[in-house]
């Protein structure tokens, strides 16, 4: 059985649109598409849907023009209709890149099916991607229920995703491709490791799979056996999710003493559960790591204690009862995930921080040349090259530093209670360190004593800190 007939025969399988009705497709210009194209174009009459084509031009690469034009090719070739979204530069993060530019795509093409009518957007993800998203969970030590990987469809509000490539692998999809005589674009940047699927696609599984051929297969099955006992398990789960949590728009609430007459394996499968129902809208994930942390604390923490946690999450326990929410805090300011947002600040280099305002890094003759400003706020420093770049983050649990004038190590926490610095603005406060780590400098409230007096003789550097 051909390519074409095994993908018509999974179509059947999956029914998720009827004959003539119209469907998204998804369509990058990478082989995957351009073959998820072609089969859907192939199909039998009774399975064929109304193809409409959306791409995303990420305005990431030199060639993401081209790819644009040879999407609107494939287009013509079809004789279908094409829908393009432009993701400008301007509006690209600064972190975070690829989480964004998924979150676009998948943002346009749910648009596109809404304005057409469409139930489904096809995406090509094929089993490949299946086995490196399943690897990378397990690496990262995510929740049993995050571990089923990639579903063949999934709904997201009246549209449904659909990956009807999944059964295939990537030798099987270019073998079909150059079989058919299809042109498709490159994207270099799956040639580079810096980015962890490239490594685990190039590294890692080709390891793996020297070791046992058949590791694919194994990986996949492991997910549907998990997904059979997690089936089995959920009735339970639910049952005990009644007596343990509640939640609204705003935050999950957690009856402590209900969840302690829990086994601790059921209290994890109901954590984890319910942050996920929880978060249905707004994507919060916490792993087997933070799940763990929180039952941790429950069984440790005194009646009123809080836990911070990744993604901008708070836990707040009030004596029997605990909820975690979001921080109140202004969005500019916020955490992102579990990597704390962290700039790195060379001599000579200014960067912009995520409240407005801004920091340079200046030898003392370059700074002695220039006009300061009233909203300016100046650390000066007699460090060594070697002790640069400094780093520019938000404080960390246990942070200590050398206060100038003052003997021994104070903890940030302490100096914030002592200056009566709000909660709230704790977690936007500035904290610059050495290459080292060691703290230079709480802005605007302590200066560490590494830093010097203005009237010195021994100044290498000076910190400028400008508000907004």
């Amino acid at each position: 059985m051909d390519l074409l007939q095994q993908f018509t025969e999974h179509i059947r399988t999956l029914d998720a649109w009827e004959p003539d009705e119209p469907v998204i497709v998804a369509v990058s210009g990478g082989v995957d598409s351009v073959v998820l194209l072609d089969l859907m174009g192939r199909l039998p009459e009774d399975v064929k849907p109304n193809i409409i084509i959306a791409h995303v031009n990420h305005h990431l690469r030199g060639i993401s023009d081209d790819e644009e034009s040879a999407v609107r090719k494939l287009a013509e070739r079809y004789t279908v209709p094409v829908y393009v979204h432009h993701w400008r530069k301007e509006d690209h993060p600064d972190s975070g890149i690829e989480k964004a530019a998924r979150d676009i795509r998948y943002s346009f093409f749910k648009e596109i099916a809404q304005r057409m009518g469409s139930r489904a957007v096809l995406t090509a993800h094929h089993k490949d991607d299946q086995v490196e998203t399943i690897l990378m969970k397990l690496v990262r030590g995510s929740a049993l229920e995050e571990l089923k990987g990639i579903s063949a469809k999934r709904s997201e509000g009246t549209v449904t995703i659909v990956r009807p490539l999944l059964p295939f692998t990537k030798k099987n999809l270019i073998s079909y491709a150059e079989q058919r005589q299809l042109r498709w674009a490159e994207d270099e940047s799956n040639a580079s490791v810096k980015f962890t699927r490239n490594r685990y696609r190039q590294t890692i599984l080709p390891l793996l799979r020297s070791e046992n051929p058949a590791v694919d297969d194994h990986l996949i099955r492991f997910t549907e056996d998990l997904d059979s006992l997690l089936s089995l398990s959920a009735p339970c789960v639910e049952e005990w999710k009644k007596d343990i949590l509640s939640f609204d728009n705003d935050a999950l609430y957690i009856m402590v003493p209900a969840l302690k007459q829990a086994d601790e394996a059921l209290q994890r499968r109901v954590l984890s559960s319910g942050i996920k129902q929880w978060s249905s809208k707004q994507s919060y994930t916490l792993g087997h790591k933070h799940i763990q942390m929180i039952i941790d604390w429950l069984k440790a923490s005194s009646p009123n204690t809080t836990l911070d946690l990744p993604g901008g999450l708070t836990a707040e326990r009030m004596y029997d009862r605990c909820m975690i929410r979001k921080k109140e805090s202004d969005s500019r300011y916020e955490i992102e995930s579990e990597n704390e947002i962290e700039k790195k600040l060379a001599v000579g280099q200014w960067i912009e921080l995520e409240d407005g305002s801004s920091m340079g890094l200046l030898t003392y003759e370059s700074f002695r040349s220039r006009e300061s400003s009233q909203n300016e706020r100046h650390l000066y420093l007699g460090i060594p090259l070697q002790s640069t770049p400094l780093t520019i983050r938000h404080r960390h649990n246990g942070d200590r530093m050398t206060v100038r004038g003052m003997t021994g190590t104070k903890k940030v926490k302490d100096i914030f209670i002592d200056q009566k610095i709000p909660r709230k603005d704790r977690e936007r406060a500035w904290v610059v360190t050495d290459s080292t780590g060691r703290i230079l400098w709480v802005v605007d409230l302590k200066e560490s004593a590494l830093s010097l007096d203005p009237r010195t003789d021994t100044i290498s550097y000076v910190l400028v800190y400008e508000r907004m």
